[in-house]
């Protein structure tokens, strides 16, 4: 993939660490510009990020996501103009890789979960709180995206009794799920030596969309804090 056959108009997330490690994101739309200067360079639609150009070090990297349909290309980037209010110009620094063609990137993060039991008929709430009953299982998440996670364990999950449960976790600090899911798939081998079995989970966003997005932008920023 080379920065030609992206299409105008495609969207972008543009993520800029700063000093202290903080992750400053950016919406932007992808606009050719080989013509004015070559193929290493296109134009970004961002009122934002032209707005503050004057205060970013134009020596950082930018963590570069540009998304087609279900797929989604990611490359490092370095500001180096900008064409006008709503414009910047910025230089390709690395080659475009392929994250996924699937609707949810899935990344191998090393995440500790407590899952509690709940009945189907609290699955729609609009936000959940602090679980006053014991979790049925604490253990240790290692693949996780915006639409699931898969929990390795030593313990037997018998979903003809309970398919519904509440998945509570941290991906910062201060970043807390609390998500009902689904146990859509049962595996008898586990992908990692740490346990038996493997669960797979379906998050269900119905009434809490919000929380989607929210996953969604935690999980790519706790892979890039990965990268300091």
């Amino acid at each position: 993939m080379q920065l030609r056959h992206f299409d105008r108009g495609m969207r972008l997330q543009i993520f800029i660490r700063n000093d202290n490690g903080d992750i400053e994101e950016y919406e932007a739309q992808y606009y050719d510009l080989h013509d004015l200067v070559g193929e290493t360079s296109f134009l970004a639609q961002s009122s934002k990020l032209s707005r503050e150009y004057d205060t970013i070090d134009q020596n950082v990297t930018l963590e570069i996501s540009a998304f087609r349909g279900a797929t989604v290309y990611t490359f490092a980037g370095r500001i180096i103009g900008k064409k006008s209010p709503e414009m910047v110009i910025i230089e390709l620094i690395s080659d475009i890789k392929t994250l996924n063609r699937r609707i949810y990137q899935r990344d191998e993060l090393r995440i500790d979960v407590r899952i509690h039991k709940m009945e189907e008929d609290k699955m729609n709430e609009p936000r959940y709180e602090q679980p006053m009953t014991e979790p049925v299982m604490t253990e240790m998440s290692f693949d996780i995206s915006a639409g699931g996670m898969c929990v390795i364990t030593n313990k037997v999950l018998r979903p003809e009794n309970h398919k519904h449960f509440l998945i509570d976790f941290y991906l910062a600090e201060k970043e807390r799920f609390l998500l009902p899911s689904l146990l859509v798939r049962r595996s008898n081998y586990a992908r990692s030596a740490v346990g038996k079995f493997d669960y797979g989970f379906k998050f269900i966003f119905d009434n809490m969309p919000d929380e989607k997005a929210r996953l969604t932008k935690a999980i790519l920023g706790r892979k890039l804090s990965s990268f300091k």
